[in-house]
C-alpha cells in the first residue's frame, strides 16, 4: 500500500530523475521528450483526443492564448485560490512543466497539497496533489476539489469553464477520463472515494462552486447523474469504470511515452480546427 504520511520527492542527480516515497526508490526510465512524469489529464487526451498534437506540443511549444488566462482565472475565482498559472504571457511557450530541473521544481512544489496531509474534518479541500507509479512512471493528478464526508475523502469534482453556454451539456471523453483518473489514483492510495463528479460553468456567471458546496453534495448523495445548479453551471456524475479498464489506457498511454511506439494522430474537423499546429501538421485536414 502506497504511504500517505509521506509525500513523495523528486530529485534530478543526473540523466535519470528518482522518486522518493518513504521507503521506496524509484528510478524513472527515460521517456520521450526528456519528461519526467506524466499529468493524469494527458491520458484522456490520448486516448480520446489527438496523440499527434501533443507531440507537436513537446517539439514546437504550445500556445497560451486568452482562452486559457481566462480558464485560470475563473478557476481561481471559482474555487477561491490563487492559480500559479496568472502569470503566463500570451503567445507561443514550451512545454516544460514536467521536464528538466523546471519539472522537479513543480512536482515538488505541488507535494506540498499532499493528499495525505489535508485535513478531512473539512466541508471540502482545493486542489490537492495525488500520485500513482505505474511501469516506474510517476503521474500527477491535480483535482479541482475534493468534498469530505464523515471525515473521509467523498467526492472528486472536476471543474470546466466555457464561454459557450452550449457547452454545458457535453462531457468529452478527455474529460470524463480524466476525472476518472483522480478517482483510480485516490482508490490506488487506498482513500476509496465514492463517486465523482464534473462540474460546468459560464465564465463570468453568478454561480460560484465555493459558495455552493451543500448544493452539490445534496445533488451527488442523491445519485443524480445530470443536474443544472444553475441557469449557466451543470453537474456531471461520471460513470467509473473498473481499475484494469483504467490500467489498459495508463498502460497504452505510456507505450508513447516510453518509445514503444509512434505518436497515433486523430485528425478530424473538429480537432483540428481548434490546434495550434494545423497550418504544418502533416495529417491536419484544415490547412
Amino acid at each position: 500500500m502506497p504511504r500517505l504520511d509521506i509525500a513523495p520527492r523528486m530529485e534530478l542527480p543526473g540523466e535519470s530523475a528518482v522518486l522518493y516515497w518513504g521507503d521506496e526508490k524509484v528510478v524513472i526510465p527515460r521517456l520521450k521528450h526528456g519528461v519526467l512524469f506524466l499529468m493524469s489529464g494527458y491520458i484522456g487526451s490520448q486516448i480520446h483526443g489527438c496523440e499527434y498534437r501533443i507531440h507537436l506540443d513537446y517539439l514546437k511549444g504550445r500556445v497560451v492564448n486568452e482562452g486559457v488566462i481566462g480558464g485560470l482565472q475563473e478557476h481561481s475565482r471559482q474555487l477561491g485560490v490563487d492559480e500559479d498559472g496568472l502569470g503566463l504571457e500570451l503567445g507561443w511557450n514550451p512545454v516544460i512543466v514536467n521536464r528538466g530541473e523546471e519539472g522537479v521544481y513543480f512536482f515538488n512544489s505541488k507535494m506540498r497539497n499532499w493528499i495525505g496531509y489535508v485535513d478531512f474534518s473539512k466541508p471540502f479541500i482545493q486542489e490537492v496533489s495525488l500520485i500513482m507509479v505505474r511501469r516506474n512512471v510517476p503521474i500527477l493528478g491535480l483535482p479541482d476539489l475534493v468534498i469530505n464526508l464523515d471525515n473521509k475523502p467523498a467526492y472528486i469534482i472536476e471543474l470546466k469553464t466555457t464561454n459557450n453556454p452550449a457547452n454545458l451539456k457535453v462531457v468529452r471523453g478527455r474529460e470524463a477520463l480524466q476525472a476518472e483518473s483522480y478517482f483510480h489514483m485516490m482508490s490506488y492510495l487506498g482513500l476509496n472515494p465514492r463517486g465523482v463528479a464534473i462540474i460546468k460553468v459560464v465564465r463570468g456567471s453568478e454561480f460560484r462552486v465555493i459558495d455552493n458546496i451543500d448544493v452539490i453534495t445534496k445533488h451527488l448523495e442523491s445519485g443524480e447523474n445530470f443536474v443544472r445548479l444553475a441557469r449557466h453551471a451543470i453537474i456531471h456524475r461520471i460513470n467509473v469504470r473498473g481499475f484494469n479498464d483504467f490500467l489498459r489506457d495508463v498502460d497504452y498511454s505510456l507505450d508513447y511515452w516510453l518509445g514503444l511506439r509512434n505518436p497515433r494522430p486523430s485528425p478530424s474537423r473538429g480537432l483540428c480546427s481548434g490546434c495550434e499546429h494545423r497550418r504544418y501538421c502533416p495529417y491536419s485536414v484544415v490547412r
